[in-house]
């Protein structure tokens, strides 16, 4: 096969936050979403627990933790420039945080579905939700209010992404099918079948140009950003893919079953290196800009900071 014959450089993390196991669990949650805030220094991650947990990255220590959520906590996300954070699980809500509070959250009318997958618009006044549905729902994020379902590519959606100007969303799931929709009217603009298994991850490099895809069938697909259509496939790994996140225009980190976070230069199609010591299936990424770190969140119960400023311009390494 194709990756038996390349070799890359393998990086270690540069921290390593443990999550402790609550009073009445013997082990740690797992991980299964996370979000950053845009200081970079505040972390909430979800889990299997049924809490959110808030840490500050600079010491990397838990500084609160979040009870409002009845079953497994599957996404979380960040509201741009508001000090407010979305969570939402298998209970069906959707609650809204103020991280700076004490109280109990804002919670969303209760959806008819269990949700997996949540994204702020860019300006931060749209929230989308998504999961174990045909229907993409779209809240003000002041008002709470639903104004808008959009009809998705399936059952069962599992990813949602924004554009960075936030003219276009993504959706996929489990048909194998990415589609966008304009933002302002709402109207559908390209469905494209990718795969015949389930789409993970959707993510929009940060000059709107690529719209990343990958899954169940170990493939990243690259889309045009605009048109949907795909441009171009990058070299087949093991593994499923669960999480994508761009850390730049031209890199774009991967995680998934294998434990592994690799790193690619989607210009080159080639990988560039791999960040190790992952025990657990990587479920999700997110990248601070401002520091130039990866930060990936693991079924291990870890989540791990990675340099990847280092990497902007190291040389890919072959046998």
């Amino acid at each position: 096969m194709a990756w038996a014959t390349e070799r890359v450089a393998e990086v270690q993390a540069v921290k390593v936050v443990q999550l402790a196991a609550p009073d009445n669990l013997e082990k740690p949650p797992v991980i299964s979403g996370m979000a950053l805030n845009l200081t970079g220094k505040l972390l909430a991650t979800v889990g299997d627990d049924h809490l959110v947990y808030l840490f500050d990255l600079d010491y990397g220590r838990p500084v609160q933790r979040l009870a409002g959520h009845f079953d497994w906590v599957k996404a979380a996300a960040f509201r741009p420039f508001v000090d407010m954070l979305a969570t939402g699980g298998a209970d069906r809500r959707v609650c809204l945080w103020e991280t700076l509070a004490k109280g109990p959250p804002r919670t969303l009318p209760e959806l008819t579905a269990a949700i997996s997958t949540l994204a702020y618009s860019p300006d931060g006044g749209t929230l989308a939700a998504a999961g174990f549905d045909d229907r993409v729902w779209l809240f003000n994020a002041d008002s709470g209010q639903l104004v808008r379902e959009l009809a998705g590519p399936g059952t069962d959606l599992r990813a949602l992404a924004f554009s960075t100007d936030g003219a276009r969303l993504a959706a996929a799931g489990r048909s194998g099918v990415v589609r966008t929709w304009q933002c302002s009217s709402g109207q559908q603009m390209a469905e494209v079948p990718i795969s015949n298994r389930r789409i993970y991850a959707l993510a929009y490099s940060p000059d709107g140009k690529l719209l990343a895809a990958a899954g169940q069938q170990r493939v990243i697909w690259l889309l045009d950003g605009v048109t949907g259509q795909v441009v171009a496939q990058l070299p087949q790994r093991p593994g499923e893919v669960r999480a994508l996140c761009f850390c730049g225009d031209r890199l774009l980190a991967s995680g998934g079953s294998n434990n592994l976070v690799r790193l690619w230069d989607v210009a080159a199609r080639q990988e560039k290196c791999r960040f190790v010591g992952h025990t657990g299936s990587i479920a999700t990424l997110v990248y601070d800009a401002k520091n130039g770190t990866l930060l990936s969140g693991s079924f291990d119960t870890t989540v791990r900071v990675w340099a990847v400023a280092g990497q902007q311009r190291s040389e890919l390494t072959q046998r």
